[in-house]
């Protein structure tokens, strides 16, 4: 939560926190432009922040147009907190072992996240704290700068999932920008810190309330065609749907909702051989949707895709409030921009709770 209220700044604030953060010795972490896509990704210089572009997303289509507002990429925090590719271990030749250790090695701030993503890393603190070192020691050096997202995009749904527009809780600044102006809140010692540096006044009553309204009107915007309200029970009542086999007509089972998804944690352990009589173990990313995903030795769990992409939605939507108390979704809307197919988890959704008829 915001342990200052809300404050006005400019827009010229935001290079000075960007900078503030290197000064303490952080590796500040943000969208850039690469390759025509926002990617997020380890910044040197607040030049490097993508400005001046939006993203536009539509099921199955994702690209760049001039604008003064975005939102994110296929990219997202669990990238840096819990990586595609972790090595475990090195065996040298000698059968000498060499554990590696994150504990010192990042300190990471992200910048200009939105409160989707925000949100997801508060479900994977709930999901791997207690199980992941790594992730512990990397989560435990991390500083958190959200943007308030003001524009949602046409994939985002955010608010029905609980989890923005605008974030409430667990950052260590939080900003909106308002035309020339930058409304900023501190929600830990070190944002309080860092907002103390800046040239900031009270917030008047004319900005608070164009605050209100912009967050309001995303807000609105930020809805899907459903309800999260006895949501989990509903799914299971519809257990046998056959909306899934439907949707599946068109899913190609090759996981991209999985790898894109700011919450996914499910992975694989490799060992990888070496032609010098070395080796490494490295954990990779896996994902329900994968065929070799319920490959077992004495057989196959869930041959069928319709029955993986049922398991998806499920484990987001029902089982997760079972293991953890909230929901797998945070409504980012990334499955459903970088589904190459176009398949709409919202449409999916309504779907199984009109029995196959949208």
């Amino acid at each position: 939560m915001s342990i200052t209220g809300l404050y006005v700044s400019r827009l010229d604030a935001l290079p000075k926190i960007f900078t503030e953060l290197q000064r303490l010795n952080y590796t500040v972490v943000g969208y850039k432009v690469v390759n025509n896509v926002l990617r997020l990704d380890r910044l040197n210089t607040f030049e490097e922040v993508a400005t001046g572009v939006e993203d536009v997303q539509n099921p199955g289509r994702y690209y760049l147009i001039p604008g003064n507002f975005h939102r994110h990429g296929p990219d997202s925090p669990k990238n840096f907190l819990y990586p595609p590719r972790l090595p475990l271990f090195e065996v040298s030749p000698e059968w000498g072992v060499v554990v590696k250790d994150y504990s010192k090695d990042l300190r990471l701030a992200f910048f200009g996240i939105k409160s989707c993503d925000l949100t997801s890393i508060k479900v994977l603190d709930r999901v791997v704290s207690d199980v992941d070192e790594t992730y512990v020691s990397i989560r435990g050096n991390s500083v958190i700068v959200v943007e308030n997202c003001t524009q949602p995009g046409n994939t985002c749904f955010c608010n029905t999932m609980g989890a923005g527009p605008r974030a409430r809780d667990s950052f260590d600044i939080a900003y909106t920008r308002l035309g020339s102006k930058l409304v900023v809140e501190a929600g830990s010692d070190l944002g309080l810190k860092i907002i103390n540096r800046l040239a900031v006044e009270p917030i008047d009553d004319s900005t608070y309330s164009e605050f209100e309204s912009v967050m309001t009107k995303a807000a609105l915007k930020a809805r899907a065609n459903f309800e999260t309200e006895n949501l989990p029970e509903l799914l299971e009542l519809r257990l046998e749907s056959n909306a899934y086999k439907e949707v599946v007509k068109r899913c190609l089972g090759c996981a991209n909702c999985n790898l894109v998804c700011p919450t996914c944690f499910c992975f694989d352990v490799l060992d990888v051989l070496r032609i010098d009589g070395s080796a490494e173990r490295v954990r990779v990313w896996d994902g329900c949707l994968n065929y070799t995903y319920a490959q077992v030795a004495g057989g196959h769990f869930r041959p069928d895709l319709w029955a993986r992409y049922r398991h998806f939605i499920l484990h987001k939507f029902t089982y997760w409030i079972k293991q953890f108390g909230t929901f797998g979704c945070v409504g980012c809307g990334r499955c459903i921009t970088w589904c190459p197919a176009g398949i709409d988890i919202r449409d999916s959704l309504l779907r199984v709770l009109k029995g196959g008829v949208i």
